[in-house]
């Protein structure tokens, strides 16, 4: 079952409770770090990623009063603080009484975000979904639902989501329910860029939390003007990224990707081959195979011989598909192992990969039907 965009909603709550709080509150007072070396975090939990560090005595100023936390502001820097490591001077009566103000509207955010129920509305190019008695389309249809319409998310289950709308409880096509701007069948993204920024806003103008790299999956929890919210639970940086650098990644699509495994691959050519090089800075063979399929969110062996052993399903020549790899073992190269070559199949008895031989070390289109590749060729795996 899918959690239904807790942080997000938090996120977004909060941010507008900050914004107003340092609106109306720039004043709100003074604050003296008392520990040796103090983080600031993008986030007010020490599970959030550090902006910098603050050496004792340190003066700041405080935007905002949280339950144990501040939010603080520092030259160019703006975070929170763990509230037992700073010295708080409100700067008047109003001041403190604001800070209690904007705790309780925290708290009170917190609370709300903390339901397993979220909103939703149905969209994905429908006049209108029928809500179900049950989760499939044999279930007794209890009314439809306009596109557009809003509806409450009590869960998510394979293809069917459970909700309630109108004050009826039933089963609708999870394809046509988005959440926070996210179909709910979509938990899940790829970063394609090979070192993107992860921003504290959905906006270049925030501070950078942290960083992510080509291939890694993260978590999606929101999308709003062009920028995903996301956590990437392997370094635990929680922030934002702009779509373009994002790729939906959503499980049982792996068999259609092909196509588009060829279009991404096709971007490369003409560049370098490198020995050793898995990016697009310079790929051997297998570095480009294994860089390309990361951006879908599969991760290949660094070697054609691995990738031919352990990666994928066979597949005969005559079944070749668009995004299949293509193996071959020139003994003079191989070493004695499997393989001594891999590409990337793209169609009309064609593949992309990364050369080294005299006709051009760099990334580029053969035919199998040229005599070296006709007569060394292995096989080919599909992956996915």
């Amino acid at each position: 079952m899918r959690k239904i965009a807790k942080k997000a909603l938090l996120l977004t709550a909060l941010s507008v409770v900050f914004l107003t709080a340092t609106a109306a509150a720039a004043d709100m007072g003074t604050g003296v770090v008392d520990a040796d070396s103090l983080r600031v975090r993008v986030e007010p939990s020490t599970d959030a990623s550090t902006i910098t560090y603050l050496t004792d005595g340190t003066q700041v100023q405080v935007l905002a009063v949280l339950d144990g936390w501040y939010q603080v502001s520092y030259g160019d820097y703006t975070g929170y603080v763990s509230a037992d490591y700073l010295i708080f001077t409100p700067a008047d009566d109003s001041a403190a009484q604001e800070a209690e103000a904007v705790t309780e509207t925290v708290s009170a955010v917190s609370d709300s975000a903390g339901t397993d129920n979220g909103s939703a509305v149905i969209d994905g190019n429908c006049s209108y979904v029928n809500l179900r008695s049950g989760p499939s389309t044999g279930h007794e249809i209890l009314t439809t639902i306009g596109e557009g319409s809003q509806l409450d998310l009590l869960s998510v289950d394979e293809e069917w989501c459970l909700v309630t709308y109108d004050g009826q409880e039933g089963y609708v096509n999870a394809e046509y329910v988005y959440s926070d701007g996210l179909s709910v069948l979509v938990t899940e993204g790829v970063v394609i860029g090979d070192c993107v920024n992860v921003r504290s806003g959905p906006s270049t103008d925030y501070s950078i939390a942290g960083k992510v790299y080509a291939g890694e999956r993260v978590t999606l929890t929101a999308l709003a003007d062009g920028w995903y919210a996301i956590t990437d639970e392997d370094s635990g940086v929680s922030g934002y990224i702009r779509g373009d650098y994002i790729r939906e990644y959503v499980p049982g699509e792996a068999s259609s990707i092909g196509e588009a495994v060829v279009e991404e691959a096709l971007k490369y050519l003409g560049v370098p081959y490198a020995y050793g090089g898995a990016s697009p800075s310079g790929f051997d063979c297998s570095g480009f195979t294994l860089y390309i399929y990361s951006l879908f969110g599969y991760s290949l062996p660094h070697s054609a011989t691995s990738q031919w052993n352990s990666s994928g399903e066979y597949v005969d020549r005559a079944d070749l598909q668009p995004g299949d790899l293509v193996m071959f073992c020139d003994p003079s190269r191989s070493n004695g192992k499997a393989c001594s070559h891999v590409g990337i199949y793209i169609g009309n008895d064609e593949f992309v990969h990364a050369a080294s031989g005299s006709s051009g070390q760099y990334i580029r289109i053969s035919s199998l039907s040229e005599d070296y590749y006709d007569g060394y060729y292995k096989g080919a795996k599909r992956i996915g």
